[in-house]
């Protein structure tokens, strides 16, 4: 088919459906979207609470656990322990289809009943690691989202998401083998880095950008295999030492590192960008590709094949659509989350896993196969709303379902339709927007939220109250000065005002490490980190290299370029937003003056 525009249902904004994405819906069988790939994403990630967390009973054991849902959620919650056991079978929750209601209407009905894990771990890889979600093999962790390993541990590593093999690391993200590193992101097999981010085989450095193989660097962008640099000007062994002393940088003081990180910056937006992050990749497109092949607005995504709009993969995936987080085998999928291990052509679905296959519409779904409209089933087949039929009665009641939702389509607070193609509407969704990642990356205020149809949390009436007992202004300015005491400190945090303690593992990682203490609290540290990131959103642009210099006549080409004196033609996709200040170079100008 030809490309075609359509406008969104949601935002009210045209998109276009190419012709590559009409062959693959009609490759698994499903109408095109009706909404636009970013809507999709929101929707999507509105299912997503990786770190809002809270106390509650198991409403099986009544053990008080820690997990996704707040007190006051209406529906059954079990620990991991009861959820993955015998005590109970999803079966026992089935109920006929009722072709008078819609079809979405009675899936909320069943996601009342049905009980839903406390927070999505694999619990027998993970030790003395509760305060987690979304993550295996951890050891010793704490307030770590999305990591694990599938053949290593993350061990003793606290605050930070995305972490794969990652040991005694604090305040990271996206961190592949890598060892005692704070305040950074995307680093792999680095030891001992320190507020960086896009290095590989780095050590012993502090704010680096999109270096690699270097030790003892400070401040430097677009380095390679190099020692004792500061601000990208080499220096001796004892005179690298000695220039950080002149400039006011002393290890574990706090005073003079916001200056440095500041000169680090400007150095930073003066140097070229490569238009996008990601090696060994084959006609493909978005950021934080990785060995991937054909595969289109992917972001972070590692090991996939034909994909397309997909987010927070690992490898593999092949043949799919709008699928965020998760893959490991995942083939012939569209519009799911938090779904993988060898999961087969499913569609719409939310934390799918273990080899389910067939299924759509589907919740929390284990080894199952040829379900619809199904939640907390483990090793079952031929099942709509939790209801056991045999083979024909399960494909006649299927096609049925079809054409009542779309004959008659669920409509929600807003109006929208849902038929069936659609992801589950944000009526069904159990999370608050707030709670979740659509609110990280599509902001919203409590007003807008609210009027866009999401709910809204008060989650601050199920923390603790504490009373701040000193100022992050106060500080001690060494870490060597900083006396056992601040463990039990209330700290201000100096950017929000909002509260924050030192734990002792963190105290005792600052101390060996020689790193002064936070200033700001948790959250704002968590929001430093997705700043650093570059966002799931692509523009298209042209590479900024004028010829012997960018086209802001900041930066001054090394080498010649193979385009000569002229400026640059090629054009590109990249998630460097066009008002940003980075200087964006394609890849061939790129690898001709960094690699």
């Amino acid at each position: 088919m030809n490309p075609e525009t359509k406008n969104c249902q949601n935002c009210k904004k045209d998109f276009t459906i190419e012709s590559e994405d009409f062959q693959f819906y009609g490759k698994i069988k499903v109408p095109p979207p009706t909404f636009c790939a970013e809507c999709r994403l929101q929707r999507r990630l509105s299912w997503r609470n990786m770190r809002s967390l809270y106390r509650r009973p198991c409403d099986l054991c009544k053990k008080e656990v820690i997990g996704m849902y707040a007190p006051d959620k209406p529906f059954k919650v079990y620990c991991t322990k009861c959820w993955w056991g015998d005590g109970w079978d999803g079966l026992e929750y089935g109920r006929a289809y009722d072709p008078g209601r819609p079809f979405f209407e009675q899936l909320k009905d069943l996601m009342q009943e049905v009980p839903r894990v406390n927070r999505f771990v694999y619990e027998d890889t993970m030790v003395n690691s509760d305060y987690t979600n979304m993550a295996n093999s951890l050891k010793n962790c704490y307030l770590v989202f999305n990591s694990g390993g599938k053949f290593t541990a993350c061990e003793s590593c606290i605050y930070g998401e995305a972490l794969t093999s990652a040991t005694d690391c604090v305040d990271a993200a996206y961190l592949l083998q890598s060892q005692l590193c704070n305040r950074s992101v995307n680093l792999q097999h680095s030891y001992r880095v320190f507020y960086s981010k896009d290095c590989e085989s780095c050590r012993d450095s502090y704010f680096l950008d999109n270096c690699a193989n270097c030790e003892n660097c400070f401040g430097c962008v677009n380095l390679r295999n190099k020692k004792y640099h500061i601000f990208n000007e080499a220096y001796s062994k004892e005179g690298y030492f000695e220039k950080l002393k002149e400039l006011g940088f002393t290890p574990g003081f706090y005073k003079g590192l916001l200056e440095l990180q500041k000169r680090s910056e400007e150095l930073r937006v003066k140097a070229p960008h490569r238009y996008m992050h990601g090696v060994h990749n084959v006609n493909s497109s978005g950021d934080y590709v990785f060995d991937s092949k054909d595969t289109r607005h992917g972001f972070h995504v590692d090991g996939a094949e034909n994909t397309k709009f997909c987010a927070y993969i690992i490898p593999p995936l092949k043949d799919s659509y709008d699928f965020t987080q998760y893959g490991d085998g995942a083939e012939l999928t569209y519009e799911m989350l938090q779904s993988g291990e060898g999961v087969y052509n499913n569609h719409f679905g939310w934390c799918i896993w273990r080899q389910t296959k067939n299924s759509e519409y589907c919740m929390l779904q284990n080894g199952s196969s040829d379900c619809f409209g199904s939640i907390g089933l483990k090793n079952k087949r031929f099942c709509i709303l939790n209801k056991q039929y045999s083979e024909d009665e399960y494909k006649t009641l299927r096609l049925k379902i079809i054409d009542d939702m779309n004959a008659r389509p669920f409509i929600d607070r807003q109006k929208k339709e849902y038929r069936y193609g659609e992801f589950f509407p944000q009526d069904l969704c159990p999370f608050a927007y707030n709670e979740t990642t659509a609110q990280e990356f599509f902001p919203l205020t409590k007003e807008e939220a609210v009027s866009k149809g999401y709910v809204w949390a008060d989650k601050e009436k199920f923390k603790r109250k504490y009373t701040q007992t000193i100022s992050a202004s106060d500080l001690p300015d060494s870490i060597e000065e900083t006396p056992d005491s601040i463990l039990k400190e209330i700290i201000g945090c100096a950017d929000c005002g909002a509260v924050y303690q030192i734990i002792p593992k963190e105290l005792d990682f600052y101390r060996s490490n020689k790193l002064p203490l936070p200033r700001t609290c948790l959250e704002c540290r968590y929001i430093e980190r997705i700043m650093m990131r570059n966002p799931p959103r692509l523009w298209r642009r042209i590479c900024q290299c004028a010829g012997i210099h960018s086209l802001n006549n900041v930066y001054q080409n090394t080498v010649a370029h193979t385009h000569g004196d002229a400026p640059c033609k090629t054009e590109f996709e990249t998630s460097y937003a066009p008002d940003r200040p980075e200087i964006v170079y394609c890849e061939q100008c790129y690898q001709q003056e960094v690699v």
